[in-house]
């Protein structure tokens, strides 16, 4: 598809400077009678996803594009129950395709797609595969994350367990400066669920883990 940024920019000023991509796709759909609609709304998807990583209120300052979910896709149906390994790939491929890179140190090699709520205690697939419910991480950041050692706050700015001493801090490479570039609206009662329930806090209720054990 030869649909470009100019051409959604432009259909979303025709729909009045607030639009979905289900509606921008169904303008732009029209020049391309051709062509399947699924092509013209996964083209226009793609755009918004470099452009306009999932929120709605911080392209160029102006609420402009609604935050897509999995069931917007053409090939997700909610009452469907998927394989796990299909939801996590899909999963994976919507924050790589927002993101990019590790949302804390920009790295852009072997990223992880981390649930912020683990997958287990997810309440169904929806959940899981919220874009919202995820972190890009890099492989150290992603296994400390997912055991609990450490976490981010609502701006997102590092967190460390009491269970990783500052000598441990220093020898993975970490620093308390560290934090998630760009946390959204959605990303926020996700991030209050892991300070509560994953996070291993100085008087927090999850069983203690030694360091050593938890980078096994």
């Amino acid at each position: 598809m030869d649909i470009d940024l100019l051409q959604v920019e432009n259909a979303l000023q025709e729909l009045g400077g607030i639009a979905s991509c289900l509606e921008m796709a169904n303008l732009l759909r029209q020049q391309y009678t051709a062509t399947q609609y699924s092509e013209v709304d996964l083209a226009v998807r793609c755009i918004v996803y470099s452009h306009c990583p999932q929120h709605p209120q911080e392209y160029r300052g102006k609420p402009i594009f609604e935050a897509v979910d999995a069931w917007n896709y053409r090939f997700w149906k909610p009452a469907k129950q998927y394989s796990d390994r299909y939801v996590q790939a899909l999963y994976r491929k919507k924050l790589v395709a927002s993101w990019g890179c590790c949302m804390v140190t920009g790295a852009k090699v072997q990223c992880k797609a981390s649930h912020i709520k683990p997958r287990h205690q997810c309440k169904d697939q929806t959940e899981k595969a919220n874009v919202f419910n995820g972190l890009l991480l890099n492989p150290i950041l992603d296994v400390l994350f997912d055991k609990g050692l450490i976490s981010f706050d609502d701006h997102g700015q590092i967190l460390f367990s009491s269970k990783l001493d500052a000598d441990e801090i220093q020898r993975l490479g970490l620093s308390p400066t560290l934090k998630v570039q760009t946390i959204r609206n959605g990303h926020r009662a996700y991030l209050q669920y892991h300070r509560t329930q994953v996070f291993l806090g100085v008087s927090g209720s999850a069983e203690p883990t030694s360091v050593k054990n938890a980078l096994i």
